[in-house]
């Protein structure tokens, strides 16, 4: 409690009981609000420094795992698109096709050249050799025979097969000949041959060549 003796109440201007009083309460009552500030900023930082510790760990993770999949997805590289099919005719030739034909055959343009048009005309990537092996069936696939010139065809390789049949013999002969310097006619080279492939298996013996064998 407080002391009031020694205090005057006379007119001379000296406090009053009351005034007193009044100061007394309005000191207790501001004792809290002087407590008040000190606890309150304690829990916050409490809470922020829980916060900033929080927060620092998870972006770290999730930025580890976010980063090759967006950079895989931008680094990947667009693949070649498939070629159309080889044309039989050029009716049913696709126009970069067309072109290819035109600037080989008529302008006499280099691969170099026709790769890079053929490419600004389809937007699509091609190897080195892709358009040369292209064009060579293309143009396998228009050539037009004339009547008649299948069965020339047919026959000029029998020809040539029995011609080379006939000078293979003599050429081994030769070819022996000029490896060790000794002689054989070319019979009996084909008789050696045929025996040693009947022996070992894989050298060659065709079943022309046994056929002929037994007939002899």
């Amino acid at each position: 409690m407080f002391d009031f003796a020694g205090f005057k109440t006379d007119e001379e201007g000296n406090e009053s009981l009351d005034q007193i009083v009044k100061e007394e309460e309005a000191a207790k009552d501001a004792e809290p609000a002087v407590k008040t500030p000190t606890s309150t900023p304690r829990k916050r930082g409490r809470k922020k420094a829980g916060e900033d510790a929080a927060s620092n760990t998870p972006p770290s993770k999730k930025s580890k795992i976010s980063t090759p999949n967006t950079g895989g997805e931008t680094g990947t590289t667009p693949k070649k698109a498939a070629m159309t099919p080889i044309p039989t005719s050029y009716e049913n030739m696709s126009p970069e096709d067309k072109m290819m034909l035109h600037m080989k055959d008529v302008e006499g343009k280099s691969w170099a050249e026709i790769k890079s048009a053929w490419e600004a005309m389809t937007g699509n990537k091609v190897g080195g050799s892709t358009l040369s092996g292209r064009y060579g069936r293309i143009k396998a696939n228009l050539v037009q025979f004339k009547e008649g010139d299948e069965a020339n065809m047919l026959e000029a390789k029998k020809e040539i097969e029995e011609k080379f049949e006939s000078e293979k013999w003599h050429k081994i002969a030769e070819a022996v000949e000029a490896k060790s310097g000794n002689k054989y006619p070319p019979a009996a080279v084909q008789k050696k041959l045929k025996e040693l492939s009947k022996r070992m298996p894989g050298t060659g013996n065709t079943a022309k060549d046994e056929t002929e064998d037994a007939e002899t």
